[in-house]
């Protein structure tokens, strides 16, 4: 289910739909219904599909009335755009539907939005959509499928190309440019030159849209199966200085001799190279996209010539978390981003297990996902590094093993403990005292729980002499 489209309260009152219900009720009101957008894209591709969006020439009034007929309530957040949602269960799987009238859309210029227009023929609804691996339809009661601008070839091409002249389409609507390049990461296909001069004709316009509606569809870029395709695309249209400007500097900026690429290069390649799993995907993408946004800012000439970007993880950081907030994506999401880009440098020594505790306790619980960034992030170095990696991540797992205890280190005195045992009104001592207590458990000079100890500690370390 395609997220905002219906809340969680009416989800749990929607009635289940049978396809061939829903089918049969369209066409004894002579309604056509054709499956299009996604859903027939991944069939033709042999792909499978949660969601499935259909066509109609009923109008959303009709719509709404033909389904709650059939004993359901649907979803009528998009209906004023002409979409009406609902819950069809087909060969005893639910899916997500949206049943969307005709559409031949107006554009004024400067809006972002079209002027919905309905319409009552397939072909005009087609002929406005954005690809023609979009402007396809299958008539769900007949099977038929209607491909009148060649979507079946260039789905088999691995092709994105718009429906008609490009630059008058992403005139239209600018977000396709985006959406263009997200599907190119996405299906791994390739975009044709024609679409991509059209879209550096326009890549300004994308300055008009929304930053959710950016931020969404780069999103969608970074986590697809070949990011590396849609990031060189944002670079080759000249979209990337006009929605990640600050990533843009990374263009053209040499390195020294330990790099094949320059920074831009070298992004790409640890992005394309970064391990992920469905849970880590997109953190891990961003990450790797932003890890060296601070080395443009803090780029010097050394004494023996060589390009220097000494703290350049730590300006990176507070750069990323600035483009995160202007993003407006997740704070807690680009706190952690913004500390794997702080950390990514950090080199502990793997036979020192207090030195890999530490490293791990700077990332708590989230040590995996740092080591793929350092690992991504050596991948394109003119040496191999292979060795310390490899040992890193043993030591890392070892110590997760065996010595959890210490890696989840906190003070044995709250405090509430400190206040007692000094008799002193709270203040910023308490927490100087309960970092060090805790880096002490960190290090295996005191033992989790052991408050006598902790205790000693502290009057040491209170009764030491200010410098």
């Amino acid at each position: 289910m395609r997220a905002g489209i219906v809340d969680q309260r009416l989800w749990q009152t929607l009635v289940v739909i049978q396809r061939d219900e829903l089918v049969q009720a369209f066409r004894a009101r002579g309604y056509q219904l054709w499956v299009v957008g996604g859903a027939l894209r991944d069939e033709l591709r042999g792909v499978t599909t949660n969601d499935v969006d259909y066509a109609t020439d009923a109008t959303p009034d009709e719509v709404e009335g033909l389904v709650r007929g059939l004993g359901t309530t649907p979803s009528t957040v998009g209906k004023r755009f002409g979409t009406i949602g609902i819950l069809v269960e087909e060969a005893d799987a639910e899916q997500w539907s949206e049943i969307t009238t005709f559409r031949g859309d107006a554009y004024s210029e400067g809006s972002r939005w079209p002027e919905v227009q309905f319409g009552r023929e397939i072909h005009g609804d087609l002929a406005r959509r954005d690809f023609t691996i979009n402007a396809m339809a299958r008539d769900a009661l007949t099977g038929a499928l209607l491909d009148p601008f060649d979507g079946a070839h260039d789905l088999e091409a691995e092709i994105i190309r718009t429906v008609g002249e490009p630059a008058e389409r992403f005139r239209e609507d600018p977000l396709r440019i985006l959406r263009g390049l997200r599907f190119a990461s996405q299906l791994g296909f390739e975009v044709d030159e024609r679409t991509i001069d059209g879209m550096r004709e326009t890549a300004s316009l994308l300055g008009t849209l929304s930053q959710e509606r950016i931020t969404a569809e780069l999103d969608k870029l970074l986590c697809g199966r070949d990011p590396g395709s849609g990031l060189r695309g944002l670079e080759a249209t000249n979209c990337l200085e006009v929605v990640l400007p600050e990533v843009a500097t990374m263009v053209g900026c040499e390195q020294n001799s330990f790099h094949r690429f320059d920074v831009w290069g070298h992004t790409v390649a640890t992005v394309e190279a970064i391990e992920t799993t469905p849970e880590s995907l997109r953190i891990r993408r961003w990450a790797a996209l932003l890890h060296d946004l601070g080395k443009p800012a803090i780029r010097h000439r050394k004494a023996n010539g060589e390009w220097g970007f000494y703290r350049h993880e730590t300006v990176g950081a507070e750069l990323a978390e600035r483009l995160l907030e202007r993003l407006r994506m997740n704070r807690a999401e680009a706190r952690l981003i913004a500390l794997l880009v702080r950390r990514h440098m950090d080199r502990p020594d793997p036979a020192d297990p207090r030195s890999v505790r530490r490293f791990m306790a700077k990332v708590p619980g989230h040590w995996p996902d740092l080591l793929a960034l350092k690992s991504a992030d050596n991948g394109s170095h003119t040496y191999v590094d292979d060795a310390y990696h490899d040992a890193l991540t043993a030591a890392c797992e070892r110590a997760e093993r065996d010595e959890a205890d210490k890696l989840h280190a906190e003070s044995p005195l709250t405090g509430d403990d400190l206040v007692a045992l000094f008799d002193r009104e709270p203040g910023p001592w308490i927490r100087a005292i309960k970092e060090h207590l805790s880096s002490m458990v960190l290090d295996g000079e005191l033992a989790p729980g052991d408050k006598p100890a902790a205790e000693r500690a502290a009057k040491s370390m209170l009764r030491r002499p200010r410098r």
